[in-house]
């Protein structure tokens, strides 16, 4: 019984952890990818990708960081409808921290007759300014990070 109830507990929020997420490591940028909990817009936990590489999952009401060399990235992720401008790239440099948000458009149509007929969910990748993503990240839950 009890290892049921094990399964069923959240990851802790990310500010009562925060400040035990280790610096960035010299030589390395983060980025962080948040998004926000809207059960009536989607559950759905998509792929998320940067450069075409799986990077981890979209949770809702979640956040995730990942450490990578400096260079530019097309942060991405997996989407039955097509959205302008949907996906974002950043250059990040070393030692920088950058944060991205995910956004779901689920009344979105643009033609994909699949997500028109299921109500299938349209992600959109969003630029977030450092204070605005620290403000909203704290009552996200903390999936990790590497």
């Amino acid at each position: 019984m009890m290892a049921l109830a094990a399964c069923g507990q959240r990851p802790p929020e990310y500010a009562a952890i925060a400040a035990q997420v280790p610096p960035v490591r010299p030589g390395l940028a983060r980025l962080f990818i948040y998004r926000d909990y809207e059960p009536y817009e989607s559950l759905s936990r998509p792929y998320l990708y940067l450069n075409g590489a799986i990077i981890g999952i979209s949770e809702p009401g979640g956040v995730i960081y990942r450490d990578v060399p400096p260079g530019s990235y097309l942060i991405s992720i997996d989407s039955y409808g097509v959205y302008p401008n949907q996906f974002k790239t950043v250059q990040m440099s070393a030692g920088g921290t950058y944060y991205s948000k995910i956004t779901s458009l689920r009344s979105w149509e643009d033609g994909n007759d699949l997500a028109r007929e299921f109500g299938a969910d349209t992600f959109v990748v969003v630029l977030i300014d450092p204070e605005q993503a620290q403000r909203e990240m704290a009552t996200k839950w903390f999936f990790g990070g590497y």
